[in-house]
């Protein structure tokens, strides 16, 4: 009986622009065993993220007992802060929102998210995936850089340059009672 040799099983891909190196010490019997030259996820890749894990929850935990998060006054609901600003990760949206109640609540952001879900059925091409700034990728990397910088101008503009009543202020013109 004639034995298949491993090459022959799993061809080498020329367009391969990734491997596995050197994660882990000594030798696996998993690695270059495979299509893509894979190693287990248990133990390796667990023990990884585990560790990973506990050095974020250890620096979190450091932080929030060493420096505590600054609470406002007791809510009061007679006298209600003015502006009333979401937190900055949904600033956005309230920016949208004072522009126009329907597009900035509903329109937009549901065209977003439709867009979000649609980008696996009409992005058909494998081409320069894995690579950054694929010149094959150019457009997909364009609308998604313009997408941030808008999203990063609306919480700009809702953190910083929005006072009393949502009117528009400069940082260095901010009414005291807003600082």
């Amino acid at each position: 009986m004639k034995r298949i040799r491993e090459e022959e099983i799993f061809p080498r891909n020329p367009n391969k622009t990734y491997g596995l190196m050197e994660l882990v010490k000594g030798s696996s019997t998993r690695v270059d065993r495979g299509p893509d030259d894979m190693v287990s996820s248990w133990p390796h890749l667990l023990i990884r993220e585990a560790a990973l894990f506990a050095a974020c929850f250890a620096v979190i935990l450091a932080l929030s007992v060493f420096k505590p998060a600054p609470l406002e006054l007791e809510a009061n609901p007679q006298k209600p802060p003015n502006p009333a600003k979401a937190p900055w990760y949904f600033l956005g949206l309230q920016e949208l929102v004072a522009y126009d109640a329907f597009w900035g609540g509903l329109g937009i952001p549901g065209l977003v998210v439709i867009g979000l879900m649609a980008i696996p059925y009409l992005d058909r091409h494998h081409s320069g995936i894995g690579r950054w700034f694929a010149p094959s990728r150019r457009m997909a990397c364009a609308l998604w850089t313009g997408y941030v910088v808008i999203v990063v101008v609306l919480i700009i503009i809702g953190q910083y340059f929005r006072g009393p009543n949502w009117a528009w202020y400069t940082p260095w013109n901010m009414p005291p009672e807003v600082q």
